[in-house]
């Protein structure tokens, strides 16, 4: 892919930052949903906290998550960056990538079955240790990919093995310097 133009990756990272703080943002209000539901004996407001939750990860958890994750790829294949030219960027997508799938396919499913039981008044189990301990393992990844975006450890990815043979013979591309006069020093005389 070519590189982008200076104001299309502009305007993709911004709507790439804007959904990951989005995305930050449901996971930390399903947190704190799960822990008033934790601390709560009242019914009502467990049911409560179950309605909500549901209603917040079926309404902004798949979009935030795919707009952050098909953004973060873009960004990758359009910049210097790429997605497998360094390690933090391969890191910070399996990361986006697992969480997008494994919140979409196998949590926020939960969150919904069990606001759909609150709200016809059935039993609800203990998912609001689940709100709290998922969003809680969701919202500490999401800040270590946050934490590789700013500080970009580990350097480029080797794709090519080592070298274990000891330098490169014969001459290198632009290194006139390193030639060796075998003639003597001085112009040729003749």
């Amino acid at each position: 892919m070519t590189r982008l133009r200076p104001t299309t990756r502009k305007w993709l990272l911004f709507v790439h930052v804007v959904a990951s703080i989005g995305w930050v943002g449901v996971e930390l209000s399903i947190m704190a949903l799960g822990a008033v539901g934790l601390l709560s004996d009242d019914t009502a407001v467990v049911r409560g906290v179950q309605l909500s939750a549901g209603t917040l990860g079926e309404l902004f958890y798949l979009p935030a998550s795919l707009l952050t994750l098909v953004s973060g790829i873009a960004l990758g294949l359009g910049t210097k960056w790429g997605l497998a030219r360094y390690w933090w960027v391969l890191l910070k997508t399996g990361i986006t990538l697992a969480l997008a799938i494994g919140g979409n396919l196998a949590v926020v499913p939960r969150f919904a079955d069990a606001a759909d039981k609150a709200a016809r008044g059935e039993p609800i189990g203990d998912t609001a240790v689940m709100l709290f301990t998922a969003m809680s393992a969701g919202l500490t990844l999401l800040l270590i990919a946050t934490l590789l975006s700013f500080f970009k450890p580990g350097g480029k990815v080797n794709r090519r093995a080592k070298n274990t043979a000891g330098p490169r013979q014969g001459r290198r591309r632009g290194a006139a310097t390193d030639r060796v006069d075998v003639h003597g020093v001085g112009a040729h005389r003749g």
